[in-house]
Order: structure tokens, then sequence, then C-alpha cells
């Protein structure tokens, strides 16, 4: 199967580009990190000045304190590509001459994209290279091409890893130590523990768990070597953050250890949502894999070690004993087995934690995903032997291709959920054809920088001001000074983000209204089945239209148009223009301005787009359907059975 690894490499990268294409915006728990790579990438490090006068974090710090380490490595190869165009006069042919600089966000999302995807081939490469039968098997490299079928199929991983959230900024590094240890190599402990101490310090749980596994159950390494190991790590990590982030804060910090003690600690993570302790298993993990084809395969690929080559554990101990020398087994022997049995007890202990999100625990997914492609591996492999395997297979095939579908949907969902990005870059334009060099000052409210108004969209001209001004009271000195403002119907106050900050909406001019993600509705799909009830050749027909587009076009119109009906839309930001001054001094400025019922205050995550419940509305109305089928056919059969009435 290795003849496929190409294929698959550049199917991964084009499901990579394709979703970042399709949502190239960033939401709040990207900001930071997208907002340090801008400022790295435009105004530098050198000297501390420039940090201090220049850099988003002065003003706006956020909670805690978070690290520029990935923003420094991203920022710099921005900043060299950036170069690098600039220089060959790429930039003008390639469209990225506009005022704003989206392009340089893509180009550090993408950079992003391809460090995961090189984690996700570096983890493939390794378990091709341990699998025993692959040395005498016609059939080679079967467990990677699944993994990559299956990774494909499914939509977190892949659509995430373009995001600067720090869980995934930090996954490529996981994926390479995950790759060392599959292979047998007790160093991937250290750059595990480097990562987590760096970014999230969950990641060191995690490796403090693989040690433990590793050496304790499987005795597949020695303790004291695997302790020296995640030591050396979190040395180095401590070192790393003391230094680069001391440096870009102005003072002695190591943010994963100050964010650990706020959150944790002092438990103010709570405050962002209490679930119940199962609720990574009853919830996460089977929002992450539907339909749950992943998670099925996982358990029968448990049972078998890829890296064993069928040798008794105890008649390599009796032939040891015999001949006085110690046990020696491949080093990557349960490797797998250790990273998955691992994966479990760290989704049992950061169940401990009342405030729970998926990301928390997003780095035991590729490991499910491999272990899942493990047991596709040993099913596929027998389908000569039996009609039923070949059955088996075929069905796993169609659940793969119906979560593939699923995965795209959820992604055109999830586009929706940038709004902010949206709405600046229509102001943009705006400002652009009105002003193009009037001095302009636009307020950002709370709920547009949280959805995608990053300093990358901002027009880079020097007569255009943006301001994100967070407190009602700050506000209210500077108001009238903004030419324009992006916000809800009011405005978000960030001490109290449960109220709306009124202002008088008859001295603001309505430009543009904002859409964002309210939900899925079954309607379209309904309409369809009664279609088909009615002609049979009504799905096959849109179905063959799609195929025949994507072949031919590489787009699908007409899935992009279906798709678009099952979205429901729904109002979230305006774009207002000043026409008057505001009379501060009248006290029903300060009253709420109540906006109309249709609008709803918050995005639904695309973690929420509920399939369960869609089926069931669906089948409900198939049911209402029939039965109604039923009462007529009933109702003409009784009228047949009557005589006909004379005249």
């Amino acid at each position: 199967m290795y003849k496929y690894n190409k294929v698959l490499d550049a199917a991964t990268l084009a499901a990579i580009g394709f979703y970042l294409v399709l949502a190239p915006y960033s939401k709040v728990e990207e900001s930071f990190t997208t907002q340090a790579i801008h400022d790295i990438a435009n105004y530098g490090v050198f000297p501390q000045s420039t940090v201090t006068d220049n850099y988003d974090h002065i003003q706006f710090p956020g909670v805690v304190p978070r690290t520029f380490v990935g923003s420094v490595v991203l920022g710099f190869g921005v900043r060299v590509i950036s170069t690098i165009l600039n220089a060959t006069g790429a930039a003008e042919l390639l469209s990225f001459s506009s005022s704003d600089q989206l392009h340089l966000q893509f180009v550090a999302r993408a950079l992003l994209g391809f460090a995961n995807f090189w984690g996700f081939r570096s983890l493939r490469t390794a378990i091709n290279a341990v699998t025993f039968r692959d040395k005498s098997s016609k059939v080679k490299g079967l467990i990677g091409f699944w993994f990559s079928i299956l990774l494909l199929s499914q939509f977190h991983l892949l659509f995430y890893s373009t995001r600067t959230l720090p869980n995934f900024v930090a996954l490529p590094v996981v994926l390479h130590g995950f790759s060392k240890i599959i292979r047998g190599d007790v160093s991937g402990l250290t750059w595990l523990a480097f990562v987590g101490v760096v970014f999230r310090l969950e990641i060191g749980v995690l490796a403090g768990l693989i040690g433990l596994v590793s050496s304790l159950v499987f005795g597949q390494s020695n303790i004291f070597v695997n302790i020296i190991m995640l030591v050396a790590g979190t040395l180095a990590g401590l070192a790393t953050s003391f230094f680069v982030d001391s440096y870009f804060w102005g003072y002695w910090v190591i943010p994963e250890l100050v964010a650990f003690k706020f959150n944790v600690i002092d438990g103010n993570a709570s405050s962002w949502g209490v679930e119940p302790y199962g609720a990574y298993f009853t919830d996460y993990l089977l929002v992450w894999f539907r339909p749950p084809v992943v998670l099925m395969l996982a358990i029968p690929g448990f049972l078998n070690d890829p890296a064993d080559d069928g040798k008794s554990l105890i008649k390599e101990a009796e032939k040891a004993t015999k001949e006085n020398k110690p046990i020696v087994t491949h080093p990557a022997k349960n490797s797998l087995r250790i990273l998955s049995i691992s994966s479990l007890l760290y989704v049992l202990v950061m169940s401990f934690q009342p405030h729970k999100e998926w990301r928390f625990i997003i780095y035991v997914a590729p490991i499910i995903i491999l272990q899942a492609a493990n047991g596709l591996a040993n099913i596929s492999i027998k389908w000569s032997l039996s009609i039923f395997v070949k059955l088996l297979t075929l069905l796993l095939i169609a659940l793969v291709y119906l979560a593939s579908i699923l995965s795209v949907f959820m992604a055109y969902a999830s586009s929706y959920n940038y709004p902010g990005g949206y709405a600046l870059a229509t102001l943009n334009q705006h400002i652009l054809e009105q002003h193009s060099t009037d001095n302009v000052t636009v307020h950002l409210g709370v709920a547009a920088c949280m959805t995608g108004a990053s300093r990358f969209g901002q027009l880079h001209n020097s007569n255009v001001i943006y301001d994100k001004t967070e407190s009602n009271e700050a506000l209210l000195n500077i108001w009238n000074d903004f030419d324009y403002l992006v916000a809800e119907a009011g405005l978000r106050d960030i001490n109290g983000p449960e109220k709306l900050i009124p202002f008088d909406q008859s001295k603001w001019e309505l430009l543009d209204v904002t859409t964002a993600f309210g939900g899925v509705s079954p309607d379209a799909i309904i309409t369809l089945i009664k279609e088909q009830s009615q002609k049979r050749s009504t799905i096959p027909s849109l179905v063959s239209q799609i195929v025949h587009e994507l072949i031919n076009q590489q787009t699908s119109p007409t899935f992009l148009a279906f798709a678009k009906t099952l979205i429901i839309e729904q109002n979230y930001l305006y774009i207002w223009k000043r026409i008057g001054a505001d009379d501060l001094s009248n006290p029903n400025f300060t009253q709420v301005n109540e906006p109309a019922e249709d609008i709803k205050k918050e995005i639904v995550d695309e973690t929420e787009v509920k399939i369960d419940d869609i089926e069931e509305e669906i089948n409900e109305e198939i049911d209402r359907f029939e039965s109604a089928e039923r009462e007529y056919a009933e109702y003409v059969e009784e009228e047949q059975k009557k005589e006909p009435v004379e005249a």
C-alpha cells in the first residue's frame, strides 16, 4: 500500500487547505497567538521597546499570560515568506496587494497546517516501520494506509490543524513524540514533557502516564530512564519559556505555571462552565467520531499488536534464563497499546477537572484513529477468506464514507462561525471606497473581536484607527470619536458579558448586517425524501450531478447550494456609520435598546451541530408522512367499497 502514500499525502494537504480557504478567519481562542504572530511579523522583536510600543498583548493582556514560543516560530516563518514574496514580486502576482494582511494570516495558518500534516505523516511512517507482518506479507503499509483514510474522514483534527489554538500549535511536536514512542524510542517522552510545560501542561500529564504504563504495566522501558527523559524535557521547556516569555511580557514569568495556578489550583476555570465527570466519554468522543466507526474499530485494533513478532514473552523469559541473558524484546512491542491505555487513563484523569473542552483531550484522537486503523487492517487483510469479511469491510468503508460527508458538511456549517472577520472585510471595503484619504476611527465590539476581527484583517493605513475598548466606562469617554461601529445590536461589556451596552441608534446609519450559524434545518432533507417517494430517480440524480461536478470542476455548486439550504442563518453583527453626535448627558442614552427578538446573542459552536437531532426530526416527519399516506389509502379503500348512489 506504500504506492498510495503520495496520493494520500496530497489528499491530506488538500483537505487541510480546503478547510483553511473555507474558514480563513480565527475565533477568540486563537486570538492571542494570531495577534502575536501579526506583531512579530510586522514589527520584529528587537529592541524590547518595539514590543512595549506596538504589541497587542500590552494593551490587551488577557486573564493570564500565554506563551510566545509558538508565535515566534510562526511569526518568523511568515516574515521570511513575506520577504520572499515581496522581493520576487509574487505578492502582487497573487493579488496580495490589498491594504489588509489577510494573506499573511493565511501563510501563518498554512505553515501550522503543514507542520501538523508532517506530524500525521510521521505517525503513519512510524506504525508502518514497526508492523512485523509487513516483513513477510505482500500487502505492506496497510495500517498506515487506513490511518490516512480514517484521518481524512474525520472533521476536528484536519479542520483545526491550521488554527492557532495552543493545543494545535503544540500538536506537531506531540505527534513527533508519539512517533518516537511507537518506534520504541523513549526520548519521545522528552518532547512531550517539553511541549507540555511550554504550551499546555495537560500534555505533561499524558507524558507521565505514558512513562508509567510503559514501565510498570508492560515492562517495555526502565522507569528511571523514563523519569530522566521527562525531567530533561521539563527543564528544557521551563528554560525556553522563561527566557522567551519573560522578554515579551516584560517580567519574569512562565505562562503555563501561572495559567495552571489560576485555572486549576484557584478553580477559576469553572467560571467558563462545569460539566459532569463522564462528559468526555458520553459527549465529546462521540462528537469527534460520527458515525462512531473509529471508536468501534479501535476495540479490535487493541487486541492485536502490530509490532508483535509472534514470540511468547514466557518462552523468551525461559530462553533468557537458560542462557543467563536478559530478556530482549522488540523495542516497539506493545507501543501502540501503551499509547492507547495511556490515552484512556489521561481522559479519566482530565475528567476530574470540572471545566471541560474537547481541545483539552484532542491529543488522544490520533492514537484512537491509529488503533482503529490497526483494527480495520486486521479485518481487511482477511478479505479473501470469506464473504462475511468482504461484506463487513464494505460496510465499514461505507461508514467511513458517510463520516467524510458529515465532516465536509460540518466544515461548511463552521464557516458561518466567523462573522467578525467577514464584517471587518465588508467595512474595510467601504472605507477604501468612501474614505481613501480621510482619517477614520472604527470601534470593534467584543463580539466582533471574538469571531474573526484580528489585526491581520485591519487596514494597515495610518489614517484608519481601530479601537477595541472593552469597558463601558472607558467607552463613554471616547464614544463620539468613533466614525464606525462593528457590533451587536448593543455593545458587550467585557466585565458583564451577559449585558449589552446601549447606544442611540438614531445617530447611526446601518450599513450592513453579518449573519452567523444559527443551527441546522432538516426541511430540505424532508422535502427531498418526499420527492424521492414520488419520483425514485430524485436522489440518484442529485448524487450523480454532484459527483459529475466534483470530477469536472473540483467544486460542486449543487452540493454547496444544497448544504446552504440546511443552514439556519441569524443576524449577529451590525456595521454602523455615524450620522450625528450622541448626547452622552441624556439619561436615555444609557437605557438598553432591546434588539429584535430574532437576533440571538451567541454563535452555536460547530461541535453542537446535532446530527442525531436532525435524524430524529426527519424520522418523525417520515412517520407523519407515511401515516398520512396510510390514512388516505384506507379512505380510498373505504370509498371504493361503498356502492354507487343512484341519482
